[in-house]
């Protein structure tokens, strides 16, 4: 019996090279948040630079 929440997932060759996935408001939010809790450095690859994300910054 199939249900729609059933996900069927059947194997696959393994995935190779590169994928870039565009920036997103989001993730870039929720990575300047959690880098201020840490201590020293951080770099931020694909950052989504907004008006939001930079007010985030600044704060």
């Amino acid at each position: 019996m199939s249900s729609p929440n059933n996900l069927i997932i059947n194997k696959s060759k393994p995935l190779i090279g590169n994928l870039k996935i565009p920036g997103d408001k989001s993730i870039s939010h929720r990575s300047i948040i959690l880098g201020s809790l840490s201590n020293g450095e951080l770099t931020i690859s694909n950052f989504l630079t907004s008006d939001d994300c930079n007010a985030t910054i600044r704060q």
